[in-house]
């Protein structure tokens, strides 16, 4: 089965289950609506319309991906903001807070140099081999 033809037919039968859970939902919470009539043989519709002929669903499909493409996006920004502002926001109150400097930025006039010193070791081979 190629890709597009997979892609349509999931997307016309997985569509009509959508719609027949709100369906279902609106008949049990609601009772029988004015809803049923339309949805009914929409749903129908659609499975016969992608079992006989899913081609015919790609105008539909194309239409369905932006607006999903443009959820995506929105809900994207919406959660790294909120992780960017939850968490990081929060970690940096805190750690200001408690005067914690994480990267060692605090200038110090004391100093005269900021290089640190490394500890000289004997030359070993398995240094270069596992460098990590």
């Amino acid at each position: 089965m190629d890709q597009e033809k997979k892609q349509l037919t999931v997307f016309g039968y997985g569509l009509a289950v959508i719609l027949s859970l709100i369906c279902v939902h609106l008949w049990r919470h609601q009772g029988w609506h004015n809803a049923h009539v339309i949805l009914f043989p929409c749903i129908i519709a659609l499975i016969l319309l992608t079992a006989v002929r899913y081609s015919s669903l790609r105008p539909l499909y194309k239409k369905w991906m932006k607006v999903a493409h443009f959820i995506g996006s929105v809900i994207t920004g919406i959660i790294l903001s909120l992780l960017f502002y939850l968490v990081f926001g929060v970690a940096g109150i805190v750690l200001r807070l408690l005067r914690k400097d994480l990267l060692d930025q605090r200038i110090d006039r004391d100093n005269h140099s900021y290089w640190k010193s490394k500890e000289q070791t004997a030359f070993d081979k398995n240094d270069y081999a596992r460098q990590f």
